[in-house]
């Protein structure tokens, strides 16, 4: 079995916020859907769910990054660590996606071309 991660570009980003030492900052990602493929042979599947990052007020001026730097490789150790937890947390249901396409009854009443 082998995963991919996927980063998205589908994130929800507050355009101006306060951080916890008072700074202000721009572009504020709240959130990214983060997708894990998993493949066997020719099957796969995948799953995607939104990930949350730090409320602003945890965070400072010297740990706080905008979209842009988020969005671009590499990424900050924190948009990483959320992966990988998520990651972590849904590739048995993958594996479990994909053991089920292995072991798919076949409906006899469905002709063979649609199977």
């Amino acid at each position: 079995m082998n995963f991919a991660l996927n980063y998205t570009n589908r994130v929800s980003i507050k355009p101006k916020v306060t951080l916890g030492d008072g700074s202000e900052a721009v572009d504020y990602c709240e959130r990214m859907v983060m997708e894990v493929k998993g493949s066997s042979g020719d099957l796969s599947a995948t799953i995607g769910n939104w990930v949350s990052f730090a409320d602003p007020s945890t965070k400072t001026a010297d740990d706080y990054a905008a979209w842009s730097s988020i969005s671009a490789s590499p990424r900050p150790g924190w948009v990483t660590t959320a992966m990988e937890s998520f990651s972590g947390s849904v590739t048995a249901g993958i594996v479990g996606n994909i053991e089920g396409q292995i072991n798919a009854s076949i409906n006899e009443s469905v002709p063979e071309w649609a199977s």
